[in-house]
């Protein structure tokens, strides 16, 4: 167990959030950091990707497009 000092506006926010999703602030925090945990590998990729000038464009883009509503889902398939 260990014990993380936090700054009060970003408590705050923190708070909101667990509000929202009916959960208490330690549950969410725990949740947030479980996700980016899980998802290191992904994080590295992009982390990779974006040092390329031309593959950062495209990330940038790819952002914007989803942020605008701009996107499509597809079934995942094992090809």
């Amino acid at each position: 167990m260990f014990n993380i000092s936090i700054p009060e506006k970003l408590s705050i926010r923190i708070n909101e959030f667990a509000e929202i999703f009916s959960q208490t602030p330690e549950e969410f925090v725990l949740e947030l950091l479980e996700e980016r945990l899980d998802h290191d590998s992904a994080y590295k990729e992009t982390d990779y990707l974006s040092q390329s000038g031309i593959n950062k464009k495209r990330l940038d883009q790819a952002v914007a497009d989803i942020h605008k509503g701009r996107y499509s889902c597809h079934e995942l398939t094992n090809d």
